[in-house]
């Protein structure tokens, strides 16, 4: 167990300093955290926003974006490419166990997108109250969403099925924020992986949800397990496929 943990360790480590060191993954981090600052700066004095709307909405783009353009990036990007090079079949021959890998993936993608979260908050203007805060709350909903990144990045082959893949993750991370904007997009984006997060932040804010509450968590427990029963049908296969992998090279 001692030896796992330490492997788990050191493979987070490696791809948190590849996220600095490489480029592709750096400046998918920084878009994403200035496309979150952006679209909040550019309506902040809009007067369509009711009293309450604008920080919910601020949030809502700190809570998005950076997990998609920096944990998804990192889960897909990362595993197609080192699946594309024969690093995973290096790691398994050194005794890292795919659960291992897995977990380390998922860890990686996780701190990305919080850290991601935290600058955007920051420059922002949030205080270190309301940043501590979302943190906690987006370490609980984004999972949903980086569990399927993880899947993805399981079963990505190649690195151009990757930018398939991101494509729809991306897209519904990123679809709840129109719900500030139309009554009918809220009535579907509600139902997304995030749409629940973004109701909890209205909620937050003073604001009526679109739903009861209960309701939300529901929705949002339904995620959690759909996500992660993906992940762990994902991880399985891709468990067959390095041992196919290996057997055809003994």
């Amino acid at each position: 167990m001692g030896r796992t943990f330490a492997t788990i360790r050191a493979l987070v480590a490696r791809d948190l300093l590849d996220a600095v060191r490489n480029s592709t993954l750096f400046m998918s981090g920084a878009v994403g955290v200035a496309l979150a600052v952006f679209i909040v700066r550019i309506v902040e004095h809009a007067p369509r926003f009711a009293a309450g709307e604008l920080p919910a909405y601020a949030c809502t783009a700190a809570l998005c974006i950076p997990p998609a353009f920096t944990g998804c990036v990192m889960l897909l990007y990362v595993m197609a490419e080192e699946r594309e090079r024969g690093v995973c079949l290096t790691l398994a021959e050194a005794g890292v166990t795919p659960r291992a890998f897995a977990v380390s993936k998922w860890l990686a993608g996780t701190l990305a997108a919080l850290f991601a979260q935290v600058v955007a908050c920051l420059l922002l203007g949030f205080s270190p109250v309301q940043t501590l805060g979302l943190g906690a709350f987006a370490l609980v909903v984004m999972q949903p969403l980086l569990l399927a990144g993880l899947a993805c990045g399981l079963m990505a082959t190649e690195q151009m099925s990757s930018s398939v893949l991101a494509a729809p993750l991306t897209l519904v991370a990123v679809a709840p924020i129109l719900s500030f904007m139309s009554v009918s997009v809220r009535a579907v984006t509600w139902l997304l992986p995030l749409g629940p997060a973004v109701e909890l932040v209205r909620t937050a804010q003073g604001l009526a949800p679109i739903v009861p509450v209960p309701v939300l968590f529901a929705v949002l427990l339904f995620w959690l397990i759909a996500s992660g029963a993906l992940a762990v049908w994902a991880l399985r296969r891709y468990a067959r496929q390095l041992a196919a992998e290996r057997d055809r090279l003994a």
